[in-house]
């Protein structure tokens, strides 16, 4: 009796784990044939076929380089982030008076303007230092882009004046030229990105440069969990503030949006439903981009056809065309 009910569980399981693989193959071929749709999107012929392969005569864009997501605001404003400014900037705000602020932890999702954010915080604290005659360095770098310890303390010591070449140099040297040429003065490093030098743990840099006197970081990265790849004698010495990013909402994406859209496209090709489905597209995803991907994907696939004007089709297409990239 024993020896049957045993049977019958093993069964179970089986069929149990039969079922489970059944539903991850069947998973996997609808990301396969959403892949292969979004790409046939794509694939429409042109309706202007005498035209060169890569001419642009849009008769749609005006300019298309406001829906990329490394085209910042004209005014630089982080719409939306008006808390997030303030309390960042009173953060800071004692590396003013010749100290140092508080060492920051800004984390967030992908596209929810935490560069954008910091990067506006920064220019203003540079242009108040300059107008009252006070002395404090700013530098950011990107951790993402330099990779390791040595590029991105080489960037920072370019931006107080270090002529450092690319290579040739001992660390050990570049420490030595930032801790002269920076002397006493207060100085504010954002490292974007923060996450490729975490693990970094043969040379420290973020535990060093939390060693020099007045010097504030703050460490943008994307994920919370990233903080216990520090050493713990790192996270207890840097007293990080969290400043926790959100996603937008509906109506902070719609804000966005607006003036990227009346800037990327020739006049009446976008209307206000359109914005607005736009903007729940990104406020869905969590990601602002996915709102600049979509507008210009729905543009593309217009243009495609000729037309002038977006309708909601080309919306829900751009949509579907993007979705199994996100």
């Amino acid at each position: 009796m024993v020896s049957g009910m045993w049977t019958f569980a093993s069964l179970r399981k089986r069929l149990e784990k039969t079922k489970a693989e059944l539903e991850e193959l069947q998973r996997q071929k609808a990301e396969r044939e959403a892949r292969e749709q979004a790409s046939e999107i794509f694939k429409e012929p042109q309706s202007a076929s005498d035209q060169s392969l890569f001419e642009d005569r849009s008769s749609l864009f005006a300019d298309r380089g406001w829906l990329q997501p490394t085209r910042d605001p004209s005014d630089s404003f982080p719409v939306g982030r008006e808390t997030y400014v303030n309390a960042l900037a009173k953060l800071l705000t004692p590396a003013l008076s010749g100290g140092g602020g508080r060492n920051v932890y800004v984390v967030g999702p992908p596209g929810t303007g935490k560069t954008l954010t910091v990067r506006y915080v920064l220019a203003k604290l540079t242009e108040h230092a300059r107008n009252t005659g006070i002395t404090v360095h700013v530098a950011y770098v990107n951790a993402g882009r330099t990779r390791n310890p040595y590029f991105t303390l080489l960037d920072i010591c370019r931006s107080i004046g270090v002529n450092a070449p690319p290579s040739g140099w001992q660390f050990t040297r570049l420490k030595e030229a930032f801790e002269k040429t920076r002397g006493d003065e207060a100085m504010v490093v954002a490292i974007d990105e923060a996450d490729a030098l975490i693990l970094k743990v043969r040379e420290p840099l973020i535990y060093y440069l939390n060693r020099q006197p007045k010097v504030t970081m703050l460490l943008i990265t994307n994920l919370w969990d990233n903080l216990v790849g520090l050493p713990a004698r790192a996270r207890s010495t840097l007293q990080l503030a969290p400043l926790i990013f959100k996603p937008y909402t509906l109506e902070e994406a719609k804000r966005i949006l607006q003036p990227r859209a009346a800037r990327a496209f020739k006049a009446g090709a976008v209307d206000e439903e359109i914005l607005g489905k736009a903007a729940g597209f990104a406020a869905e995803a969590e990601d602002i981009r996915v709102g600049f991907n979509v507008l210009l994907t729905a543009g593309m696939l217009a243009e495609a056809q000729g037309r002038s004007r977006l309708d909601l089709v080309d919306l829900e297409r751009a949509e579907a065309a993007i979705r199994p990239t996100l």
